[in-house]
C-alpha cells in the first residue's frame, strides 16, 4: 500500500538536512516521542555526502489496535529503522523492520525549499500474511500517519537548534 505524506518545516532545507544528519537529533527526538522506549543507535556514519543512521527501539501503536492486530502485534514492537540521506541532493530513504512481523515498510524522502522546507514522503507498506495482510497494512498506514504528525511537530520545535 503506497501513500504520500508531507512535513512542512519552519527552516530552509539546508538547516533541515543538518538536523536530519545529526546523531543527537535522533537521540533527543526518540527520547521525547510518546510510546517509544529502549532507544539505541546501532550504526551512524557520514561518508562524503551520505549520512546513514540505524537505530532500534520498542514502540507502541498510537492508535487503538483492532483485535486481529493485537494477535499479530504486541503492545510494544521491536523496531529497527535505518535512515539514509544524500546531503547534497536532499534525497533520503527510510526503512523500517518490525521484528517478528512479516511487514515491509519504507519511504522515499525529498527535502527541499526555502525559506521554509518540506519533506515529501512516498511510503510503501506491504504485508505477506494471507487474508489479513491488507487489513494490517491499513492499520499500519493509519499508525504511521499519526506518528508522522507528532514527528513533524517535534522536529519543527527541534529545528530551532539548527
Amino acid at each position: 500500500m503506497k501513500f504520500d505524506d508531507l512535513h512542512k518545516l519552519n527552516k530552509p532545507a539546508a538547516s533541515v538536512l543538518k538536523m536530519y544528519s545529526d546523531r543527537t537529533y535522533f537521540e533527543r527526538k526518540y527520547s521525547a516521542l510518546d510510546g517509544v522506549k529502549d532507544f539505541a543507535i546501532i550504526e551512524c556514519e557520514t561518508k562524503g555526502d551520505t549520512f546513514r543512521i540505524k537505530h532500534r527501539s520498542q514502540q507502541r501503536s498510537d492508535i487503538p489496535m483492532p483485535d486481529f492486530a493485537k494477535k499479530i502485534l504486541g503492545e510494544y514492537n521491536a523496531v529497527v529503522q535505518q535512515d539514509t540521506w544524500n546531503l547534497k541532493t536532499g534525497v533520503g530513504r527510510l526503512e523500517i523492520e518490525l521484528k517478528g512481523v512479516p511487514l515491509k515498510i519504507s519511504a522515499d524522502m525529498k527535502v527541499s525549499g526555502a525559506p521554509n522546507a518540506s519533506n515529501a514522503f512516498v511510503w510503501n507498506v506491504s504485508c505477506s500474511i494471507p487474508l489479513l495482510g491488507g487489513k494490517l497494512e491499513k492499520f499500519i498506514v493509519e499508525d504511521i500517519r499519526t506518528k508522522s504528525a507528532a514527528d513533524a511537530i517535534l522536529s519543527n520545535k527541534m529545528l530551532a537548534d539548527y
